[in-house]
């Protein structure tokens, strides 16, 4: 990394061949040796005094191995001690609570809150199934993500970290790359002068992830050489003479900035992120990072940033003992408004360690050899949610004409997400409560396109505080109970019912709990004793 690229011939024999693949990371040892030219002759004339090496190949280590190629027994690797405490640890992880918080916790922890996005993130790292039908068509199985945003919120920081954690990684810039260098060259041999095809980062990025910053920035010509990319994972060349489909099966992670510096929330997405709607509408999740003026908010991000310069960054070993000693100066920083920070403190006190890369990697490793399927009962529910989520989305209620509305590409999304949560729970079976979770980040996603606060759960700050289209969080839950309640023309609702409505809005279990019982205090509504059903109470 960071050096002059340069080139050097070197043979391969026997066990060594097959080795590494192209855009693998390798170290080689061996021994440089002058190539072997004609003694006598016109080549010997040609040649002259001066002679071409190459290297012969003694050894080839391959630094990261890819997910299909990690090994399934880490004692061979680390040792019999290493590896029975690795398969320990993923063993505690995947068995714990919430395994999908703990992992994309893992995923850049220097950078503050952005837990949804670390969450779509992990999931895009794990990826869905693809599937290949018997008449040759391919659905893909790989997850795009798109970060919009303000500068100065950590885009290009996630960008790095998500490229550096997966096996086959790809880092660019919108401006530095031309669509030829994303996708393919044509180069011609100097010694034979036959001319070859040079696969580019998106080639390179196969299985992997490609990431691309200043995603609005890129040319219009080389911008629509992704459109291929990202539905057909395929790179079709026909130049000089060579016509030929090269496999990009690579995930892409953009990252984009506003068109005049700042979001400006009076003008719709597509005038704001400069992108057609066509491409907008390839990505499974986008997200809208906003850097809105918040006193908690920039308290917690203002203390985080300074304990991770003072600790020289959040280390998983470390991380319980320094923050216990963090805490005490926290709490008495201020004796009133700062209830939150010491809340938060104690919070992170409690938090279980960081993860490291090498258990996130060896994680998602053994995720991906799972093919989780959608069973029969699992499969109208998804319909159903669709269905709502389509009525609730009409495109004719959308006046700006943006792409944030409902389409059959959003159906393929919520499934490869479904599949990708089932995987990290090690399951051959997508459940009810993937497809809710994938419905959830689908609405978060979608709302912090349109609401001015970024959804009701921005940042990780308290839920309830935030508001969510001139409504608070629990009125809104409330709202939605009442509305169901007046459509069905009954006054009792069955609890699993309420949950499903709630999380198909994009709201937590938590916050729907909050809001019964504060609307139980208040005598409007009531819940049995079993917590099966909400009755409302008639005054």
């Amino acid at each position: 990394m960071g050096h002059v690229p340069r080139s050097m011939t070197v043979h391969c024999r026997g066990e060594l061949t097959r080795v590494a693949t192209p855009g693998d990371v390798v170290t080689i040892d061996g021994v440089f040796l002058p190539q072997r030219v004609a003694e006598s002759g016109y080549r010997a004339t040609k040649a002259g005094l001066i002679s071409t090496t190459f290297l012969e190949a003694q050894n080839v280590v391959v630094h990261k191995k890819s997910y299909d190629d990690a090994t399934s027994s880490p004692e061979k690797v680390l040792g019999e001690g290493a590896g029975y405490e690795l398969e320990k640890e993923i063993r505690n992880i995947a068995e714990g609570e919430d395994p999908v918080g703990r992992l994309a916790s893992a995923i850049a922890p220097e950078i503050f809150g952005h837990e949804d996005i670390k969450r779509a993130l992990l999931l895009q790292l794990v990826g869905g199934c693809t599937r290949k039908l018997p008449d040759g068509m391919r659905i893909r199985g790989d997850i795009n993500i798109c970060l919009m945003g303000d500068p100065g919120v950590a885009k290009s920081q996630l960008l790095k970290h998500v490229a550096s954690i997966a096996p086959r990684g790809v880092y660019t810039t919108g401006k530095g790359s031309s669509g030829v260098g994303l996708t393919a060259a044509i180069t011609k041999d100097v010694t034979t002068g036959e001319l070859a095809l040079e696969g580019g980062a998106l080639v390179l990025a196969d299985r992997g992830i490609c990431a691309i910053d200043e995603f609005d920035k890129m040319d219009e010509g080389d911008r629509t050489a992704i459109h291929e990319v990202m539905e057909q994972q395929t790179v079709s060349v026909a130049k000089a003479g060579i016509v030929a489909t090269l496999n990009a099966r690579a995930a892409v992670l953009a990252a984009a900035n506003p068109l005049y510096g700042r979001y400006n929330r009076r003008k719709s997405l597509s005038e704001n992120i400069n992108l057609p709607n066509s491409l907008l509408s390839r990505f499974d999740l986008m997200f809208l990072i906003l850097d809105v003026a918040d006193v908690d908010k920039d308290m917690a991000l203002a203390r985080h940033v300074t304990y991770v310069h003072q600790n020289e960054g959040v280390d998983s070993d470390n991380n319980n003992t320094t923050e216990q000693s963090d805490a005490v100066p926290i709490e008495e920083d201020d004796d009133e408004g700062m209830g939150f920070d010491s809340h938060n403190a104690q919070k992170e006190e409690e938090s279980p360690p960081t993860l490291s890369s090498n258990l996130l990697r060896e994680y998602i490793s053994r995720a991906r050899k799972h093919q989780p399927v959608v069973p029969p009962d699992v499969a109208p529910y998804i319909v159903e949610a669709y269905v709502n989520l389509r009525s609730d989305g009409n495109p004719g209620k959308n006046k700006n004409g943006d792409q944030t509305v409902m389409t059959a590409r959003q159906l393929l999304s919520i499934l490869r997400l479904s599949q990708a949560l089932a995987r990290l729970r090690f399951s051959d079976y997508v459940a009810r409560e993937d497809v809710n979770e994938a419905i959830r980040l689908t609405h978060m996603s979608k709302s912090s396109l349109l609401d001015e606060q970024n959804g009701p759960n921005a940042n990780g700050l308290d839920s309830n505080k935030r508001k969510w289209g001139g409504e608070d969080v629990i009125s809104r839950i409330f709202n939605i109970i009442k509305d169901y309640s007046t459509a069905s023309r009954s006054e009792r609702i069955e609890m699993r019912l309420c949950e499903a409505m709630v999380i198909r809005k994009g709201f937590t279990e938590q916050q729907l709990h909050e809001c019964l019982e504060e609307y139980s205090n208040l005598g409007i509504l009531q819940v049995n004793a079993t917590r099966t059903q909400v009755e409302f109470i008639n005054q």
